[in-house]
């Protein structure tokens, strides 16, 4: 009787915990639903202007109203819109990703030029900092252990005074040796000139789309400042540039081969850092691309699309 009393009270606890898990379930999900009913769904981003840019908003028009009706004689023209807004699109896909590589390519000399007039900066102001430390030590110890005998007061006076001048001096070279070495960036590349109203070379002209998008606002508001106008402010706000009027800043940042300018450590920091903004702003565009792609009516599967009519042959 006691195990059969204590089976039943088993079975009775696993009913009530099942019990309270699916009242549980339950709960959480119609919490869930009703979050999502009152959550309102995320606004569409406005892509009328990239699909007008990409010369498909005729197409996805035409799209839009051949997929709501579903006539089987039209799944042959929705395939056919559908592969023709996808060509264009990779098309315009393929050109972020050229001005990319361009970038990256440019940014990537210069960070390595940057590098090796860095580390040969460190290696000067580590050895000047050392040799301070050695000289300047090595003659105060030998000055305090003149001042053991009276005789050598004038001796140990003038080695602790060149100990201190070592010590200055070398500080000194240490201190004028920060800005570093200069030299020339030897690549046929300036991505930033178009920013800047100085001449180009033929490799670092944006394709038409992507100067197009850069020299139009960001989001909905029309009337605010373009892409190319919010890094230029970038760049002021953190000093990459004083001024749009600094020659010889800009001259160094748009530099080509042929000029022969020597770009200092900071030129080539500024140079990469800007480079890598514009690809930031350029990557960022794809955005719309993926977006324009999702935004397409699904396509008819193959299986359901009629056989084309074969073409009618004379008697």
């Amino acid at each position: 009787m006691a195990a059969r009393f204590a089976r039943a009270m088993v079975l009775r606890m696993i009913r009530i915990c099942d019990l309270s898990l699916v009242a549980t379930v339950l709960v959480t999900a119609s919490i869930a639903l009703a979050a999502a009913a009152q959550s309102p769904e995320p606004p569409r981003p406005n892509l009328e202007n990239t699909e007008q840019l990409l010369g498909i908003l005729p197409q996805i028009v035409q799209l839009q109203k051949l997929s709501a009706s579903a006539a089987p004689e039209d799944r042959w023209q929705l395939l056919w819109l559908h592969e023709q807004i996808t060509e264009r699109v990779l098309h315009a896909y393929l050109e972020f990703d050229a001005a990319n590589a361009q970038i990256d390519t440019e940014m990537t000399r210069a960070d390595e030029l940057h590098s090796y007039l860095s580390d040969r900066r460190d290696n000067v102001v580590a050895h000047a900092n050392l040799l301070g430390i050695i000289v300047g030590g090595g003659l105060q110890a030998a000055s305090s252990s003149l001042q053991f005998s009276s005789k050598l007061a004038t001796q140990s006076s003038a080695l602790g005074l060149a100990g201190g001048i070592a010590s200055v001096g070398f500080g000194l070279r240490g201190i004028q040796s920060q800005s570093g070495k200069t030299a020339e960036l030897d690549f046929e590349s300036n991505m930033l000139a178009a920013f800047f109203e100085r001449p180009t070379l033929p490799n670092s002209v944006y394709p038409s789309i992507v100067w197009t998008l850069l020299n139009q606002p960001s989001g909905d508001d029309r009337a605010g400042p373009t892409r190319k106008e919010q890094l230029l402010r970038l760049w002021l706000r953190v000093k990459r540039i004083d001024s749009l009027d600094s020659k010889e800043k800009i001259d160094h940042l748009t530099s080509q081969p042929t000029q022969g300018f020597r770009l200092s450590i900071d030129d080539l920091e500024d140079r990469a850092a800007m480079l890598h903004d514009i690809r930031s702003t350029i990557s960022y565009l794809k955005l719309d691309l993926a977006a324009i792609l999702d935004s397409l009516p699904a396509a008819p599967p193959l299986d359901a699309v009629s056989p084309v009519p074969a073409p009618k042959t004379g008697p």
